[in-house]
Formats: C-alpha cells, structure tokens, sequence
C-alpha cells in the first residue's frame, strides 16, 4: 500500500511538471486559465446574450457561472486525459509489477488539484465582491467524493475501451461538448421550458452543479433534488469502470 502510495503521488507529481513544461508562466498557468475562463464566458454569456441568473443565490452573473465551471472542468479534464491514459503510457503498462489503474487515478487526483487552484482564485473573487460565506461548506463533503468517483468511473471506462478502439477520444469529446450545454452551467435551470427542465433534471451534473452553488454561495444544508440520481450514477461508473478495467487489463500489453 505505501509503495501505491508513493507511485500514486510521483504520478501526480509528473503531470502536474509535464502540463507546464517549458512553458513561461508555469505552474501560474492553473490561475490564469480559470479567470480567462470566467471573463470569457462571463462576457458572451452575461454581456453579449444578457443571460441573468434568476432566482440564484446571487446577482452576479460571473460568479454563478464559475460554481459551475468547477465541477464541470474537473470532471472534463479528468475523463477526457483519462481515456488516453493508457496508450499514452505503454512502456510502463506492459510491465507486469505496474498497477496501471494508477494512472487513471493519477489523472483524476491532478484534476481535482487544479480545481483546488481554481477554486481559491474564487473565494478571492468572492471575498472582493463581499460574498464569501463558509455556511454551506460541509455540502462540499457530499459533491467532491461524488464528483471524484464518477469521474474516476468514467475514466476507468473509457481509458479500457479506447485501448481496443482508438476514436473513442474523439467521440468522448464531442459528447462532452453537448454535455456541457445540456448543464445549467451557463444559464439557470428556470429559464428551461418546463418540457425539457425535466430531462436536463436526469442530468446527474445538474445536481452536482446544483450542490457547488449552495456550497460555495451560503445555502443551507438540505435535501437537493437528484442527490440519489447523482449518487447512483457516482456509485454505479465506479463499480462498473473497476470491473471493465480488471476484466480487460491482461489484453492491454498486447494492444498498445
């Protein structure tokens, strides 16, 4: 267990050097691309469509949007560096010694710390525009392991099915990009007509988006909606994601 331990951490450590190798800025990059982010959308979704975020826990247009971009970037770039993460590492996963389900988990761990990042650079925003409240924090106890084992799950997933077929990359990226729109990550879940609300509800990132804005915005600790959907989905990928990896590994040397 410490020896996974250690892997575990060196393999993070790796991909946290290897994201920013050579680059000038460095590791600032993980707080510059965020607030680029925010700015970005915040300028053609709060200033160039008008959208307002009605009946949120904020006016702010810009902080409404970045409760949802956490998750949702975490999620993203967990599961899409995950799917190729084990083509992309074929000289230690043909060795035999190697547990290479710690390279997903690597991959997921890196993008749950960049979110950390990322969500300091909020709280500053947060404490600047006199929002910051620590009332709805314990909700984050409940969305984090959640977000993490449904991101590990899918990555455990994806990263055994495209060692066989390699479009799958491709293909998870453009579902993603749906994915995303179909997220009250942009917008307020009232401005959907109530015949599509219902689907975007069978959303699990609808809730997990739902569970960030009352964290991070004071809400209280309460039942949310599709908590139990979100948790069944979390729960299921995970179970399914380390029994399709363990069912396929042994063929994985002979693939890559």
């Amino acid at each position: 267990m410490k020896q996974h331990y250690f892997l575990l951490r060196e393999l993070v450590r790796r991909d946290f050097k290897g994201r920013y190798a050579g680059s000038i800025l460095g590791f600032l990059w993980s707080f510059v691309q965020p607030l680029y982010q925010l700015i970005l959308f915040s300028f053609i979704f709060g200033t160039v469509m008008s959208i307002s975020p009605i009946g949120e826990r904020t006016e702010s247009f810009g902080i409404f949007l970045f409760c949802g971009l956490l998750p949702w970037t975490a999620i993203n770039d967990g599961v899409l560096r995950s799917s190729t993460a084990i083509t992309e590492n074929a000289a230690v996963v043909k060795k035999l010694s190697f547990p290479s389900e710690l390279l997903i988990v690597a991959v997921c761990v890196a993008a749950l710390l960049h979110e950390g990042i990322a969500t300091v650079v909020f709280f500053v925003i947060l404490m600047l525009k006199g929002e910051f409240a620590v009332s709805g924090w314990p909700l984050l106890a409940i969305a984090l392991p959640l977000q993490f084992s449904l991101t590990l799950g899918l990555g455990l997933i994806l990263s055994s099915i495209h060692v066989f077929f390699r479009d799958t990359a491709q293909v998870v990226t453009m579902i993603f990009m749906g994915w995303f729109y179909m997220t009250p990550i942009v917008y307020p879940l009232g401005l959907v007509p109530e015949a599509y609300s219902r689907w975007i509800q069978l959303n699990p990132l609808t809730t997990l988006v739902a569970l960030y804005r009352e964290a991070l915005l004071g809400g209280e600790l309460q039942w949310i909606p599709g908590l139990g959907w979100l948790t069944l989905w979390s729960v299921g990928s995970l179970v399914l994601g380390l029994w399709l990896f363990r069912s396929l590994k042994p063929a994985f040397a002979d693939e890559i």
